[in-house]
């Protein structure tokens, strides 16, 4: 079995206030308008999406080393996005595992109200995150990542967007939507992105934990494109890649990337439809990356529960 590799995905408080060079070959449209309005939808996302429920289809694709498919794995859950108790501002993924690759999981709904009794005991935020994040990873053994559908374009935080150029190149339809199309790109380093081993002691917007074969200097850089609704300023899709840069390759390596695409809701947010990550092996020896591991999420229509979901202790 391969090692596992765990990405973290984590954010932090958002705050409206960017300074945004506008595309001259756009001069109708307003980079900082533009981004300054999808960053408070994208505020408002987060307070809507809280405690909205789907079904949810997670396809792993495992590649070999020489990047040739290996192995797939299908696993359909019970979506939830859980509030945690303990904290009036943080929210997680929960999911309650019903089948992989087509194999009932036997007393999924028992484990699930098990779950919430324990960490409604849980004596702080980080005890039930970890409780919470261990079943619903449970089934993951090549990569555990979590988080992707919480928030949606990071890069407009405030923690980084003084890292980021930003440039509208136009207009494009995309489904039911007319959107801007804006690219971002990384211009220099930040601790709020981080590529490698874990740390605690600076919270991250960003953190890929990764096995880098002991490069050191790898100059990582994000950059990606922002599909932006021209009527509502929501988030439609975006893409985001990261590469590095070490000594030691010839040029810009990708390691990992991601697409997101939502969908329009009764809830007056655009809901996730699908997310998907690759995540690539690196390979100092031959100066190049291959891909690793492929997942793909797929979401149904989200719905809100007729009760509010917590985990809270019945008052007698």
């Amino acid at each position: 079995m391969c090692s596992a590799f765990i990405a973290y995905f984590l954010i932090g408080t958002l705050d409206v206030d960017f300074q945004v060079p506008v595309n001259s070959r756009s001069p109708a449209a307003n980079a900082k308008e533009i981004v300054d309005k999808a960053f408070a939808e994208s505020a408002n996302y987060v307070s809507e999406f809280r405690n909205l429920v789907s079904r949810e289809k997670k396809t792993f694709k495992i590649f070999d080393k020489k990047g040739n498919l290996k192995r797939e794995r299908t696993i359909v859950s019970n979506f939830l996005v859980y509030d945690l108790t303990n904290s009036k501002r943080s929210m997680t993924e929960f999911r309650s595992v019903l089948s992989v690759d087509g194999k009932t999981i036997a007393d999924s709904d028992k484990r699930a109200i098990d779950l919430f009794e324990r960490v409604s005991n849980s004596a702080a935020s980080a005890n039930e995150l970890e409780r919470i994040q261990k079943e619903s990873l449970r089934f993951d053994e090549e990569l555990r990542i979590y988080g992707l559908t919480l928030y949606q374009a990071i890069v407009l935080s405030d923690k980084v967007r003084d890292i980021f150029s930003f440039e509208v190149t136009g207009t494009e339809r995309l489904g039911d939507a007319m959107a801007y199309v804006v690219r971002y790109r990384q211009t220099k380093q930040s601790p709020f992105v981080r590529v490698g081993e874990i740390r605690y002691d600076i919270p991250a917007i960003l953190d890929y934990h990764m096995h880098l074969d002991g490069l050191e200097k790898i100059n990582e850089r994000l950059s990606g494109t922002l599909w932006i609704d021209t009527k509502s300023f929501q988030i439609v899709r975006e893409e985001r890649k990261l590469t590095i840069s070490p000594p030691e390759f010839s040029g810009p390596a990708i390691v990992a990337a991601n697409e997101f695409e939502y969908s329009p809701s009764v809830y007056g947010i655009r809901t996730p439809k699908y997310v998907k990550h690759t995540e690539y092996r690196i390979d100092k020896r031959s100066a190049r990356t291959l891909k690793h591991v492929e997942i793909t999420f797929e979401y149904s229509d989200f719905t809100r529960p007729d009760v509010e979901v917590n985990a809270e202790k019945p008052t007698n």
